[in-house]
């Protein structure tokens, strides 16, 4: 019996492009993807109202914080948008932007050694940077492990959940910028304790 095989027609299309990120994030990435564009917009004008831009000695501060609420946010907009793109490689995606990431904050500690006097401003801004170095860290591992299983919904999962803690981040440090106090638990508990230790350095009979 011969085998018949059917040729496309000329209306259908050749090549199938099949979606690497689960259907049931499509909504997420888009709701984030419009979330980072409307943040982005709004740490520009952060930036210009901030109270740090005309102080030379607050100059550096300032703009550290800008550069890294900008790259948390531009962070989460590109994989936003990429995956929201049928075919692409996720993974090698989050992969690059995590690379880039990362380099964007060993430039701003370096602009912290050169230009930030010693002191605990500049501790402060190091640490943070450190943190949020291990976030970008953390995202590439999770890009290497998606590039090797690109349908692997756990791992976009993760990417998703990251995606979140860097408009956290994003949103603190503009908030940051703009000088507004930080409130926190742990940021009060530690004010306290210093306030505390240095009253009692100051009672220390000479």
């Amino acid at each position: 019996m011969a085998r018949t095989s059917r040729h496309p027609s000329v209306g259908e299309s050749c090549t199938t492009v099949r979606s690497v990120v689960p259907t049931d994030f499509s909504t997420f990435f888009g709701a984030t993807a419009a979330v980072a564009g409307a943040l982005i917009g709004l740490l520009f004008v952060a930036i210009s109202v901030s109270p740090g831009r005309d102080d030379p000695s607050h100059r550096v501060v300032s703009d550290v914080r800008a550069g890294v609420a900008f790259s948390a946010l531009i962070n989460a907009l590109v994989i936003s948008l990429f995956a929201l793109i049928p075919g692409t490689d996720l993974g090698t995606t989050v992969l690059l932007v995590g690379a880039i990431s990362v380099s964007s904050c060993v430039a701003l500690g370096i602009v912290l050694f050169r230009e930030e006097p010693a002191g605990a401003p500049r501790r402060q801004q190091i640490r943070l940077l450190g943190l949020q170095g291990l976030v970008f860290v953390y995202e590439i591992v999770i890009g290497i492990q998606l590039a090797g299983s690109p349908h692997h919904v756990g791992y976009v999962q993760t990417v998703a959940v990251v995606t979140i803690v860097l408009f956290l981040v994003g949103i603190a440090r503009a908030w940051q910028l703009i000088g507004a106090r930080d409130n926190g638990l742990i940021t009060q508990v530690a004010h306290t304790l210093r306030a505390r230790g240095t009253e009692g350095e100051g009672d220390i009979p000479t």
